[in-house]
């Protein structure tokens, strides 16, 4: 096991140095890991160190060891505070007990013996919760995996938790690698430091922490989040700030959590400002706006694929942060339309390189997008050249799909299907069938079904050909299935119609 780490506390140099020289603290079991001259030097050494024990003075400039006190049990519960005092004063005494002090003691009395009695026991605490402290990245995983899953472990929560409210602070970087992390990190930890505060993580770029606090505090949370915006403003650091408050219990957490996620969004459908804080409670759900991707590849397959593009740019315009779907999930809506669009239109086999190497760089741009406005922009560029494309192609659509035609009427009695053809004319299987679909009111079978059933009539006429042969001559391997068909189609059996036609 470790050594108990210490940190003291004191505006006077000679009594630190004083407490460093009085004990071999090693041998019993200690380690002082740093001193601080006042409150604010002790928050950030606390953060470094994360200490287990610390020897603070009462009487300190700016911020004194009670309300140093009062912070510290509520940023780190588990770190025991013992107050040193160069005076006797009962009411000081009776207040710093009051915000979780472990011990007091008097300077101008205190001696080597008189201060091992005091924290010998409290190190036997520390062998208890030294496994909560050194943890402490585990609890991270912990509380992100309960708040992702939405299965909440109370005891953890209570163990790590204290106060009954909890706000949620959040940001998003505007855009990718403009900010520096950890100073963002750093200034927020600091803005909020008189509350226990726990960075938990990122999601998807979205970095949370969880504030933990008593509802008394919330007029104050307040004043520092608004000092906290404008800091952020005044320094033109790209962030989109999140707050969410009044969350009153571990299950409201999780729905604060998911809701943070929805919130990420804000700045990127084009909301006004950097910054955007909500109640828990006037949260209401949100009808999400579904693209219907079914739809759009029916249009794209259509005799105007151009409609496509126009249903999905209307999908577009009616997004607003209330209704949008989350930005990766937009950005890949966007990227797979135009794929499957670019395939099914079947681009002249001469200029797909260029058109492929346009469609990566549209891919790269939509990746890129920080806002719906620069999706919106990188689409319309790619619609102008698919636009242009369609037209140059447009001619020659109907010339390649005659050869398709003629393909199939000349190897009609050999095992052909539709993804050998559109293999054998370098296209989509997807596009040649919506092809037979919308151009010969009929489906690709049924189309040779046909052509094969027109040269079975040619055959029948000549009686010295078996009609199991005729079978075969027309692509059928099966008698049975050709007599089938070519009942389903004329009305009558191959027999009958030979019948028929020799009267």
């Amino acid at each position: 096991m470790g050594l108990c780490k210490i940190i003291v506390v004191d505006d006077e140099y000679l009594l630190r140095q004083g407490i460093l020289h009085m004990l071999d603290w090693g041998k019993y079991g200690f380690s002082i890991v740093g001193e601080a001259t006042n409150s604010i030097q002790a928050l950030e050494l606390i953060e470094k160190e994360q200490p287990h024990i610390i020897l603070c003075d009462i009487v300190m400039p700016n911020i004194d060891g009670i309300e140093l006190s009062k912070i510290v049990k509520k940023r780190y519960p588990e770190i025991e505070i013992v107050i040193l005092s160069g005076y006797d004063n009962f009411d000081y005494v009776k207040t710093a007990f009051k915000h979780g002090v472990a011990d007091y003691v008097l300077k101008p009395t205190l001696t080597a013996k008189q201060l091992l009695n005091i924290l010998l026991p409290l190190q036997k605490k520390f062998v208890q919760t030294i496994k909560v402290v050194d943890s402490k990245e585990d609890v991270k995983k912990k509380l992100l995996t309960m708040l992702d899953s939405k299965q909440m472990d109370d005891k953890l929560i209570k163990a790590q938790f204290r106060e009954q409210e909890f706000t949620l602070i959040g940001y998003k970087p505007c855009n990718e690698g403009s900010i520096d992390i950890k100073t963002t990190n750093e200034k927020i930890n600091k803005s909020f430091n008189q509350n226990f505060i726990m960075y938990i993580g990122e999601w998807e770029n979205v970095h949370v922490f969880i504030l933990n606090h008593c509802c008394e505090d919330r007029i104050e949370i307040n004043r520092k989040w608004d000092e906290l915006t404008r800091y952020i403003e005044a320094n033109i650091i790209d962030v989109f700030l999140m707050k969410i408050y009044r969350i009153k219990s571990a299950k409201s957490l999780a729905k604060a959590y998911d809701e943070m996620k929805n919130l990420s969004k804000y700045y990127f459908y084009g909301y006004k400002y950097k910054y955007i804080r909500i109640s828990l409670d006037q949260i209401k759900e949100k009808h999400i706006h579904i693209f219907d991707n079914k739809k759009f590849i029916q249009k794209a397959s259509s005799k105007e694929p151009i409609t496509a593009l126009e249903f999905l740019e209307q999908y577009l315009s009616e997004l607003t942060f209330d209704n949008g779907v989350m930005s990766n999930e937009l950005k890949a809506i966007v990227q797979n339309a135009i794929y499957n669009f670019i395939n099914i239109i079947n681009i002249k086999e001469e200029n797909l390189e260029k058109v492929n190497t346009n469609k990566i760089l549209f891919f790269n741009n939509i990746s890129n997008a920080n806002t719906l406005e620069h999706v919106k922009k990188y689409y319309y560029e790619i619609v102008i050249y698919i636009k242009e494309e369609l037209l140059h192609n447009s001619c020659s659509y109907s010339k390649m799909m005659k050869q398709i035609v003629s393909f199939i009427d000349n190897n009609y009695k050999d095992q052909i299907n539709l993804q050998q053809i559109a293999n054998e004319f370098h296209i989509s299987y997807s596009y040649l069938s919506a092809y037979f679909n919308n151009h010969h009111n009929e489906g690709f079978n049924d189309y040779l079904n046909s052509v094969r059933i027109e040269k079975a009539k040619e055959f029948l006429v000549d009686q010295t050909i078996q009609i199991s042969y005729v079978s075969e001559l027309v692509g059928y391997s099966s008698p049975g299935y050709f007599t089938k068909v070519f009942k389903r189609t004329l009305g009558i059996t191959p027999s009958n119609y030979r019948r028929m036609y020799m009267k």
